[in-house]
């Protein structure tokens, strides 16, 4: 079972009002959660005493996000629990993600085939990292944390525009179809990576748990918009708000 633990991280504990916000929206609706902010410093000692191993990867990240993404690996390996983005939502219990043996994730797009073929997935569903749970000691977190130690010593991020290829999502739905686990769960989109577009249609939005907003802008393009062309092939599919169920079945479960 996933602990009712939750870590979230930022560069201090001053959140801005909106962060906030959004973090008073989970206490609200799961008052049993045990909910855990870390700033840098704590980040870094938490890496330190959990996981010895990837302290040096850890350390050799330029990017404030790509430090995130490594240590909220290393928490939920660590202890177990949920990690959520500080602009994550929440609408609903988390409860109901708790009583598995698995590791949660969530699909974040079905991006199309073009796109699919560019970033060389197996199929064509991106994973989430905005949000994910797991017992403590799961062997596919440790095994993501391994890889992007490995790859980062073999190749060190000097690029704002390779972090979701180092240590994002990218990262993680490439070793998730190359390892193909069956302990990992995979979600169907709408319960916590919906479109904005269902928020506000009640029709649409009844299995919505969790939003994220988007806040950071970090991967926002610089200067000019993308050509209409290339907007046209990193479009996503809408996924189906009403699945069958919560898990997405990529065919080896």
């Amino acid at each position: 079972m996933i602990p009712p633990i939750l870590h979230q991280t930022w560069e201090t504990l001053d959140l801005p009002d909106h962060l906030q916000a959004f973090r008073q929206t989970i206490r609200t609706r799961n008052p049993g959660l045990d909910m855990r902010l870390y700033d840098a410093s704590a980040r870094r000692a938490y890496v330190a005493a959990r996981c010895p191993e990837a302290l040096a990867a850890y350390d050799s990240l330029p990017f404030g996000v790509a430090k995130a993404d490594l240590f909220r690996l290393v928490a939920v390996f660590a202890e177990g629990g949920f990690y959520a983005d500080l602009d994550m939502e929440c609408l609903k219990p988390i409860e109901r993600f708790r009583n598995t043996d698995q590791a949660v994730f969530s699909i974040e797009a079905q991006v199309m085939p073009q796109r699919q073929r560019e970033l060389g997935y197996a199929q064509p569903f991106q994973l989430a990292n905005c949000m994910f749970g797991a017992p403590p000691g799961h062997p596919f977190l440790y095994a993501m944390i391994t890889k992007i130690t490995q790859r980062l010593a073999a190749t060190p991020l000097t690029l704002r525009g390779e972090i979701e290829d180092a240590t994002g999502p990218r990262a993680l739905t490439r070793l998730f179809y190359a390892l193909e686990p069956r302990g990992v769960g995979v979600l169907e989109q709408v319960y916590w990576v919906p479109p904005d577009l269902y928020a506000g249609l009640p029709w649409l939005n009844r299995n919505i748990h969790f939003r994220h907003h988007f806040v950071g802008a970090w991967k926002q393009p610089q200067g000019r918009r993308q050509p209409l062309a290339r907007q046209w092939v990193e479009r996503n599919r809408l996924p189906n708000p009403y699945p069958a169920g919560l898990w997405h079945d990529f065919g080896w479960r």
